[in-house]
């Protein structure tokens, strides 16, 4: 019963129009144990929209390393959460009964991109690479909350198999490219 109330709500939140003021370069999730379960990158083609752009010049390993890179940050903002809220609550953080921010927020700037960050309940890292540097809070959070759905939806789903990659859901697939075309610019 939980479970339908969360997606309620996050469907609820993910309706949300992005305003089209950043590009997503690449987007990443990770497993509760640092293993990768999805990576892949988008960019413009001369002839279309968003597009998987992996192959060739190393695009893949580049974005493979800054979203492991990433995982670094992760854990100090959610370590400097822990601490605020164990010291605000005056030791009840401590026993692990303080409620986090899933949304960490930007994670660090590496060159031309910016890394924000997002853990889930479960301990799965969902990290986006966005070229805009002042990307609005409010934005990455509609897209985090967006994506966490899609994957709870793409998970939760009796056919999909357990030990399967994300990348073999055609489903999974298919939203994910609407849910970046939304936030990506359309070439003019």
């Amino acid at each position: 019963v939980k479970v339908v109330a969360l997606r309620k709500k996050l469907r609820r939140a993910a309706r949300a129009t992005p305003s089209l003021a950043m590009t997503i370069v690449a987007l990443s999730i990770i497993g509760k144990e640092n293993q990768p379960l999805y990576l892949r990158t988008f960019g413009q083609q001369p002839g279309g929209g968003a597009t998987d752009n992996m192959q060739g010049s190393g695009g893949e390993l580049r974005f493979h390393f800054i979203c492991h890179t990433a995982l670094d940050f992760v854990e100090e903002k959610v370590e400097a959460q822990r601490h605020a809220s164990g010291a605000s609550g005056a030791g009840a953080g401590a026993a692990g009964g303080s409620k986090l921010d899933m949304y960490l927020g930007l994670l660090f700037p590496f060159e031309e991109y910016c890394i924000h960050g997002y853990l889930t309940n479960t301990r799965i890292k969902l990290i986006a690479v966005v070229d805009e540097e002042d990307a609005k809070d409010a934005e990455m959070r509609a897209l985090f909350r967006r994506l966490h759905t899609l994957y709870i939806d793409t998970i939760s789903n009796p056919f999909f198999a357990a030990d399967a990659e994300l990348s073999t859901s055609t489903s999974f697939q298919r939203q994910l490219e609407r849910i970046v075309e939304a936030y990506n610019p359309s070439p003019s």
